[in-house]
């Protein structure tokens, strides 16, 4: 694996916070456009989530620290890329979260899969 220009390394960043603020994680047509249509999470829980679960997904309070601890992107190959990074609330008690995500270019950054793993930092 190599990391990526710094450029497509702040893309991924940026899109992957977008995932953690309000105004694009519940903003359907906004998600529809990032979600790869195979897309697929398991979540900190251990629930695994389809593409059509988490664009249903109602409103929440999100609480995590911005920017987002121990950000990396690696390129898998060419136009798949592996993001890594940990989750740790900024208010709440729940706990840090190990996350990894797969983003694939088919012209755009699409998410195609998401884990969280809890942990204790």
């Amino acid at each position: 694996m190599q990391e990526l220009n710094r450029d497509e390394a702040l893309t991924l960043q940026a899109m992957e916070e977008a995932m953690w603020r309000p105004e694009t994680r519940f903003d359907r047509a906004y998600m529809e456009a990032v979600l790869a249509e195979n897309f697929s999470e398991v979540g900190r829980s251990g629930r695994v989530f389809t593409r059509e679960d988490t664009l249903e997904l109602q409103p929440i309070d999100i609480d995590v620290q911005l920017p987002l601890t121990e950000f990396s992107a690696v390129a898998i190959c060419e136009d798949v890329a592996l993001v890594t990074y940990v989750s740790i609330p900024a208010h709440g008690t729940r706990g840090a979260t190990h996350r990894s995500s797969v983003w694939t270019n088919d012209g755009r950054w699409r998410l195609r899969f998401h884990q969280a793993t809890p942990t204790d930092l």
